[in-house]
């Protein structure tokens, strides 16, 4: 079950930002095995308070960048991850207009005593 967040600036509208969850969502069906309808995403424009370098590891970032945070659980292998980075990017290019190099993506791995999806109770623990 991952959780999905996007950050992006203003420069971005709703419709860019409905296309790039649909392409992150969309991508991890395709490489990490994740579910049709295991989807969920916390979707924000900042007003200008996102920061970057635009330059860190030779990559040439701009205002157009957006930041796909995913939370999900531990057992992706590493060429799952890299499989995954590459088709967020692609599809964030030919679905929302972002350019590749505007893409920044981050996993964070956690274990099934670590969801709740509600009434309280921890459903993967059984």
């Amino acid at each position: 079950m991952p959780l999905v967040r996007i950050d992006a600036l203003p420069v971005h509208d709703d419709a860019t930002l409905t296309a790039l969850g649909d392409a992150v969502h969309e991508a991890m069906t395709e490489t990490i095995d994740v579910p049709r309808d295991d989807f969920f995403q916390i979707v924000t424009r900042s007003d200008g308070h996102l920061r970057y370098d635009p330059g860190y590891l030779g990559i040439r970032r701009d205002d157009g960048v957006v930041f796909v945070s995913i939370t999900m659980r531990v057992g992706r292998t590493y060429a799952q991850k890299k499989a995954l980075y590459a088709r967020i990017a692609e599809l964030a290019s030919e679905r929302a207009g972002i350019e590749p190099r505007n893409v920044f993506v981050s996993v964070t791995e956690n274990q099934p005593v670590d969801w709740s999806f509600g009434e309280g109770v921890a459903q993967y623990l059984g």
